[in-house]
Formats: C-alpha cells, structure tokens, sequence
C-alpha cells in the first residue's frame, strides 16, 4: 500500500540545499505539492531542517525550507546502479513559483 498522499511527478530540477546554507548539490528525482526527493549522495538525518534553492525550468530560483523524513545512503560505487538514493524532503515553505509549476506538471 502506497503511504504517499500527494502523486508524485518526475522531473530534474538542480538543487542546492543545507543545513546552515544551501552549500550541497544534488538534482531533483520527483516533486510533489508539499515535497520533493532529492537523489543526493550528501544524507542529513531525519527530522534535520534545510534550506533548499532549487532552480525552475525558466532558471529562476526559488527558496525553499524544508525538513528530512527520510533518507537512503547507498555506497558511492553503488551510485549508478541504484537509482533512488538521496532524501524525501517535506516542505515547511512552499513559494507560488512552486505551486504554479507542480499545477503545470498535473496537466
């Protein structure tokens, strides 16, 4: 049984996020309406906040904070093989920009 509630869209957005200041890079893997899962092989423990930029298709930036759930840390040599490692992401702020962009996702 699937625990998400939100439907999930597939899309690679560059990211960068931290805890003290968006100092990592990772890529987007899906978004959700109030989350995102970041294919990262830099892991921060559940329940650490963050301070994510992501960077929309237009190349605008946008500024998010958000919190870890979840986290899956595989070995880098694995890095390639296995698709989904990085970090379920809640989002405590949500812009507009981000809202706009999962509705044109929906469509």
């Amino acid at each position: 049984m699937e625990k998400r509630g939100k439907k999930r869209f597939l899309k690679r957005l560059f990211v960068r996020f931290g805890d003290q200041k968006p100092d990592r890079v990772a890529f987007t893997h899906d978004l959700s309406s109030n989350g995102i899962f970041l294919k990262t092989t830099v892991i921060f423990p559940p329940n650490t906040k963050l301070h994510i930029e992501l960077t929309l298709p237009d190349d605008k930036i946008i500024h998010c904070r958000g919190v870890v759930m979840w986290a899956k840390r595989i070995p880098s040599a694995l890095n390639r093989v296995i698709q989904k490692h990085g970090m379920g992401v809640h989002l405590l702020t949500i812009p507009d920009e981000y809202k706009t962009l999962i509705e044109r996702l929906q469509l």
